[in-house]
C-alpha cells in the first residue's frame, strides 16, 4: 500500500514536456541509452536496482538527501562535475532524482537552526523546502512534516538540476528527461512526480 501524499500545486513551476514517464524511460534504455540518477547516501535500498536497465546503463550519485547544487551557487564540487561529465559526454537521456520517504538526514534538517548551526552542510539545501512545509501545510504529526520536507525537498532538487544551462539546453531540445521519485522504505514501491498534477503518484499514472 503506498502511502497518500497531498502536495499543495502553484509553488513549483515546471514544464510538462521536460518530464519523462516510466514507459518512455523503458523505451529509451531498451535502445541503449543510460539513465543517471541522484540518490540519498542514506538509502539501504539499491536505488539503481531497476529490473529493465542493465548494471551498466546507470550512473549513480550519492549525497545527503539526494542534493544537486543551484547554477551560481558556488557550492557543488564532485556532485556537480558527476552531472556535467555525465550529461556532456555520456548517451544519458534520463536523469532521475531519487528521495525516500525513511530517509534520516531529513529530520536532522527539521531540528532548529540554533541545533543545527549556521554552519551544518545542509543548510543550503533545505532552506526552501522547510521554509514551504512551515510556511504552506499544516502537519498533523512529525511522520507527516517529515513525508512533505521530502518530497518539497526534491522538488527543489529538480529546479536546481534545471537551472544549469547543460540541463537547460538538452531539455529545450527534448535531448533530456527528467524523473522525480520518491520510494517508499516500508514497501520499495515508488511514486513518481507528475508535473501536470503537481503529485508524487504511482508510475503507471503519469502522464506528461
Amino acid at each position: 500500500m503506498i502511502r497518500n501524499i497531498k502536495l499543495k500545486r502553484g509553488l513549483h513551476q515546471f514544464l510538462p514536456y521536460e518530464f519523462g514517464t516510466l514507459a518512455g524511460l523503458r523505451e529509451s534504455t531498451q535502445d541503449g541509452a543510460q539513465i543517471m540518477m541522484v540518490c540519498c547516501a542514506d538509502h539501504g535500498l539499491a536505488a539503481d536496482n531497476i529490473s529493465f536497465v542493465r548494471p551498466e546503463q546507470c550512473i549513480v550519485i550519492q549525497n545527503m538527501a539526494a542534493s544537486v547544487p543551484k547554477y551560481d551557487s558556488g557550492e557543488g564540487g564532485s556532485v556537480l562535475a558527476s552531472l556535467a561529465y555525465g550529461i556532456s559526454t555520456e548517451h544519458v537521456q534520463d536523469v532521475i532524482v531519487c528521495g525516500h520517504l525513511a530517509c534520516r538526514i531529513i529530520p536532522h534538517w527539521l531540528k532548529s537552526i540554533v541545533e543545527l548551526g549556521k554552519d551544518d552542510p545542509g543548510g543550503s539545501f533545505n532552506r526552501n523546502a522547510r521554509m514551504v512545509v512551515e510556511s504552506f501545510y499544516r502537519c498533523r504529526s512529525a511522520d507527516e512534516r517529515h513525508t512533505l520536507m521530502t518530497c518539497e525537498h526534491l522538488l527543489f532538487q529538480l529546479e536546481n538540476l534545471r537551472s544549469h544551462p547543460f540541463m537547460r539546453d538538452k531539455l529545450r531540445n527534448g535531448k533530456l528527461r527528467l524523473h522525480g521519485w520518491v520510494v517508499d522504505d516500508n514497501t520499495a514501491r515508488v511514486l513518481c512526480f507528475d508535473p501536470k498534477s503537481s503529485q508524487f503518484v504511482s508510475p503507471e499514472r503519469t502522464h506528461c
